[in-house]
């Protein structure tokens, strides 16, 4: 058999530059097809973030009312019974609502709630900006679960940081 003859370099350039840019393109298209998705699922995780910090927020003001009512039945089961209006029972419910007090946290939470959709919606690389922010939110839940000495929060807690940890290893795939 005789050997066929190979392309010229010129034809041979032609075609592989136009299957490169072919794959280019389809390649663009795919990152942009994957980003679409990656912002929906973001959008639809901070949703549901905020769903907990408002179920959190709901709840918090009852905290310290809760503390008073059990802090009395303890102090009457023990056969002390002492006057809601006394000066002890103040200070000591008083005491408990400023350590348990999460405003400053869930007013953080939410704050970085809004720098974090602000930058997925911001051009350029987002990955590091994202894994800070995702960061400082990790860290005010768990101040908000330190101080909060109430189960319904507690369990938003957790729902809390099981999703920032799902929203952590989806940020990995982000540039």
């Amino acid at each position: 058999k005789k050997p066929t003859a190979l392309p010229s370099a010129e034809a041979a350039q032609a075609v592989v530059l136009a299957t490169l840019e072919t794959a280019l393109k389809a390649f663009v298209e795919m990152r942009g097809r994957e980003g679409a998705t990656l912002l929906a699922d973001f959008l639809s995780r901070v949703a549901v973030l905020q769903g907990f910090v408002g179920t959190i927020a709901e709840r918090a003001p009852q905290v310290p009312k809760n503390y008073r009512e059990q802090l009395m039945l303890r102090l009457r089961q023990a056969g002390l019974e002492l006057d809601l209006n006394d000066e002890r029972v103040l200070k000591e419910v008083a005491l408990f609502a400023d350590r348990c007090d999460i405003a400053e946290e869930l007013t953080r939470l939410r704050s970085h709630f809004e720098q974090f959709l602000a930058l997925l919606k911001s051009s350029g690389e987002i990955g590091r900006k994202a894994e800070f922010i995702i960061q400082e939110m990790g860290r005010e839940v768990h101040t908000i679960g330190s101080k909060a000495n109430d189960l319904t929060i507690s369990r938003s807690v957790i729902e809390l940081k099981n999703e920032l940890e799902r929203v952590r290893e989806q940020i990995a795939n982000v540039e």
